[in-house]
Parts: C-alpha cells; sequence; structure tokens
C-alpha cells in the first residue's frame, strides 16, 4: 500500500487525538469503507458536526488497485473509530462500484490480528449496508430462483446476483449475522438487512429520517451509547420498517460465544503445526468446520505447500481425514444443490475436497464437467459463475469438445481459471492462430498475457500470428504480451524480429520495437 495514504490515516486520527488537549473532549472518528454507493457516508457527514467528529475513508485510492492486501495495510495505521459505515454489495464480499473488495474471509482473518482491533473491537456502531449482512438460515419468503430474479431486476449484475443467493440459501458455512457478530466482537450495535437491502438511492430518505431523529445521540455519543448499551434503537429501527433491517450485537455482549474463534486458532503462530491439524479433525468431527471451511482450506494447502515437510503424526492426521467417510459424504452433498446458481459454491467445495485428500483428481475432473456441463454450449450467465469464484483448475483437455474452443465466453472462462495444462495453452494458442472472429483471437491472445507459458511450440505458434494476422489489435496484443513472455529462444525472437520488419502499422511496430528491446536487455 502506498505510505502516503496510510499517513494520511495516521494524521487525521492524531489530529482527533490532539483535540483533547485544546477541547472538552477529542473529536469521535466515523470510519467508512465506501465499495459502492456514497449516498450513506455523505448523509453521515451533512448530519453529524466536524466540530464532533473526524470522517476517515479506509478504502485507499484507485491509484492503488490490484493490492490485495489493502484492508490488512489499512489495519497497520491503527486508527480507532467509534462509528463504522460499509457500503456495498454483499455475498460474502463487499463489491461494488469500487475496484476493491472485502471479503467476510479478510475481516475474520484481520480480527484475529491486535493490530485491527481499533477498527473490528473500538466501535459502539456499524452500519452494514448490503443485502443480507446480518442474513440468518433461515428461509427467505422467496425461493433462490425468485430471489435471483428479484436481484436482476434491482441492478445486479447476474454474478454479482449469483454469489448472494449462494450463500444465502446453501448450507455452506455459518450465517452472516453469527459471521458478523464474530468479526465485530464488541460492538453494541450491528446493523445489517437480514434479506435484500436497499440501494443508496433508496436508503437516502429513510437513512435522513433517522440522522434528523438522532441527531441530539451522535452530538452526545459517549453518554449515549452508556446509556443504550446493546437495546434495540428504536430510532433507526423505525425509520428502516420498510426495508429488512436487522439488529445485533458483538458475540462477547451477546455471550453467544466466548471462546477464540476458530479461524484465529489456526491461525496462530503460537501454536504447533500438529495441534492446529488435530484441532480440524476436531471441527471435522463435530460438524463445525463447514462453517470455517475456506479457512481449514488455505490453511491445509499452505501446510503442504510448506518448506518444511510434514512429521509421520502430521501425516496421519491427513491420512484419517482422508478416510473420513462422514466428512466426505457432508461434503459431497453439497455438490447435490440444483441450480446454476450454486456453480461457485460447488466448485469450491470439489478443491476442498481435493485439498484434503477426499477425491481423486479423475473425480475432481469427472464432477467439475458435470458442474459446469462442458458438453453445452458456454453461456454467459456459467461464464460468470466460474470466474466469480478465485480458483484455478487444470480442465483435462479431453473434455473439452471442439465446440467449446469456437466460443467467447468458455474461452473467457479458461482466463479465469488460469489452466496450466500445456496441451491447453496449446490449444488456446491456436484459437489466436485459426479463429475466425479477430475479437476471439485477441481474447485468446490475451490468455497469455498471465499465462506466459515457457513452451517454445506454443510461443512459435504466437510469433507466427504476430507476423501475419490481418487484424492491427490483435498483432498489438501479441506484441504487448510478447513482452511479458519474455522469450529466450533465439529462434522465436528472430520470428519476433521477422514480424517487426513486415509490419506496416506505425503503432503496432513501435511496440514490436519496444518489446524486442525489452526482451534483449
Amino acid at each position: 500500500m502506498n505510505k502516503p495514504f496510510v499517513f494520511t490515516i495516521i494524521l487525521m486520527t492524531l489530529l482527533g487525538t490532539l483535540s483533547a488537549n485544546s477541547a472538552p473532549a477529542a473529536k469521535k472518528n466515523f470510519c467508512s469503507i465506501t465499495l459502492n454507493s456514497t449516498e450513506e457516508i455523505t448523509l453521515f457527514k451533512s448530519h453529524l458536526s466536524a466540530n464532533d467528529w473526524n470522517f476517515v475513508e479506509l478504502v485507499p485510492p484507485e491509484s492503488e488497485v490490484g493490492d490485495k492486501n489493502w484492508f490488512s495495510n489499512v489495519c497497520k495505521a491503527e486508527i480507532k473509530c467509534d462509528v463504522l459505515v460499509v457500503s456495498g454489495h454483499f455475498g460474502g464480499t463487499f463489491f461494488g462500484n469500487s475496484k476493491f473488495r472485502l471479503s467476510t474471509k479478510d475481516l475474520e482473518a484481520q480480527s484475529c490480528e491486535a493490530k485491527c482491533d481499533g477498527i473490528l473491537n473500538q466501535p459502539k456502531e456499524v452500519f452494514l449496508f448490503g443485502c443480507n449482512t446480518l442474513a440468518s438460515k433461515e428461509k427467505d419468503q422467496r425461493s433462490p430462483e425468485e430471489y435471483m430474479r428479484v436481484l436482476l431486476a434491482d441492478g445486479f449484475t447476474y454474478q454479482q446476483a449469483s454469489q448472494i443467493v449462494s450463500f444465502r440459501y446453501s448450507g455452506f458455512g455459518d450465517s452472516f449475522k453469527s459471521k458478523m457478530s464474530q468479526i465485530f466482537p464488541k460492538t453494541e450495535k450491528i446493523y445489517g438487512f437480514k434479506s435484500i437491502g436497499p440501494s443508496g438511492k433508496t436508503v437516502k430518505p429513510y437513512l435522513d429520517n433517522y440522522l434528523t431523529a438522532a441527531k441530539s445521540d451522535y452530538a452526545n455519543f459517549d453518554a449515549y451509547t452508556k446509556q443504550t448499551g446493546i437495546n434495540k434503537n428504536g430510532k433507526f429501527l423505525n425509520a428502516m420498517k420498510k426495508t429488512s433491517v436487522e439488529q445485533t450485537s458483538g458475540a462477547i455482549l451477546n455471550m453467544k460465544s466466548v471462546e477464540e474463534k476458530p479461524y484465529c486458532y489456526i491461525r496462530s503462530d503460537k501454536i504447533e503445526r500438529l495441534k492446529k491439524l488435530e484441532y480440524v479433525k476436531t471441527l471435522f468431527s463435530t460438524g463445525k468446520a463447514l462453517q470455517i471451511l475456506n479457512h481449514i482450506q488455505d490453511f491445509l494447502h499452505d501446510v503442504k505447500e510448506s518448506a518444511i515437510p510434514m512429521t509421520v503424526a502430521e501425516r496421519k492426521v491427513f491420512t484419517d481425514m482422508a478416510q473420513d467417510e462422514k466428512l466426505k459424504n457432508e461434503l459431497l452433498s453439497l455438490l447435490q444443490l440444483k441450480g446454476d446458481i450454486y456453480v461457485p459454491l460447488k466448485v469450491n467445495v470439489l478443491f476442498t475436497l481435493r485439498e484434503l485428500g477426499l477425491v481423486t483428481e479423475q473425480y475432481m475432473a469427472f464432477a467439475f464437467n458435470g458442474t459446469v456441463d462442458l458438453k453445452t454450449p458456454f453461456t454467459v450467465a456459467r461464464k460468470d459463475m466460474l470466474c466469480s469464484s478465485d480458483f484455478t483448475m487444470d480442465i483435462p483437455p479431453e473434455l473439452i469438445p471442439a465446440e467449446r474452443w469456437t466460443e467467447m465466453n468458455f474461452v473467457v472462462a479458461l482466463m479465469c481459471l488460469k489452466p496450466k495444462n500445456v496441451e491447453i495453452l496449446t490449444q488456446m494458442a491456436k484459437v489466436v492462430e485459426n479463429a475466425q472472429d479477430p475479437v476471439l483471437r485477441g481474447s485468446a491472445a490475451w490468455f497469455f498475457y498471465t499465462a506466459k507459458p515457457k513452451d517454445i511450440g506454443i510461443q512459435k505458434i504466437l510469433a507466427k500470428a504476430l507476423a501475419e494476422d490481418l487484424d492491427k489489435n490483435v498483432r498489438h496484443s501479441l506484441a504487448m504480451i510478447f513482452r511479458e513472455i519474455r522469450p529466450t529462444s533465439w529462434e522465436v525472437i528472430s520470428m519476433l524480429e521477422t514480424a517487426g520488419q513486415k509490419e506496416t502499422d506505425g503503432i503496432v511496430s513501435d511496440q514490436i520495437k519496444q518489446m524486442l528491446v525489452s526482451i534483449k536487455k
């Protein structure tokens, strides 16, 4: 993260603290994480006095997009928030118009870190403006399909709606209400929605009415919070009564749980690896593992990939779990969920099964094929489903019908899956070489921007396309991609030089020259 951004946060916090030396009471910190609509934070700013409150936006500037650890870095500023507002679409992850995302998994992980106490433990009030942010696992009045249609009509993309429905209706994981209570364990009032939440524009008049009625509460915030504690906020609930509004409190305060969070236990550096593995085994045997399956999957993957070899005792724990039929059946049951809306969920479960050693690679390929249905034309919806989940996979080439390689949706889906199989990469290179549609050729070419193939045969196919493709946009893309590939074969470099000599478009020619200079450095 850019150091000036963190410094700005620290400075704003410091100014609020210094005011304690020159005023009767220090200014409070009103923190916001604005990932979608700005109406909510704008209303709070218009109603709350700048004499009483510092307003601190925690989302970095757009120039820092790409930093997946942005929230962890913000925590390092150790700002102390008295109120926190999070605005964004929500389906297990907060997202929206901003290019940044914030998942419950990230929030859970940071709740284990002392450096994030000021953001996750300090607030007296947390507002979660997003659908299902405090949803339970109870059935909604709508079926999953009906809920999906409502979300699409409300302006959500298919990908966004799918993610929301999958986590809301499946038996996968803990309820969002329980998760938020654990993430903000000491917060007296956590507000959110148990079903579809209002958009920024829709919530504006409701929130405006609330803030008008609650003006004195925020002007005398310490007295207000001391007096009301974890009691229901009648003013807020009444103002939001036309929505699916919900209120809860932190896990420690409502006494639902005072034990250490399971995901914090397996993340702790103070606990030896064998004890963590035995703990994970216990979670599975008691049926509690599904609630934190994504954290467990990361932990098991790290153990397997660690430079420190597993001990005999550690290997035995893995073996025990791999032979646990009850565990296997629990996970396999999630694969029986019907409907395309569950594709991201089911593929993630498949990867967990593989990580635990409960299924073979052959079964993975068979189940994946059944889940995404490679035999039928790839729809936009199916492509969005796969791209909504953060996983990679090598699809067995023999399972891919020839006609799929002529479909843009399938090519884009493969870009999301990031396969490394040489046969698949070779076939993708042939799409660049032979596809009739220049847009499809260009899209297939961009697959190699991140794949960066080392195979000389693939590089030669792409170099030949750079020299011969009739579309200058495709040639331009290939020149940029070779700058990333950085071939070392003099045969390939010679082909690239020939392509540069033949090039008639000035912009593409300059791009090829820059690429060759970069490669030869």
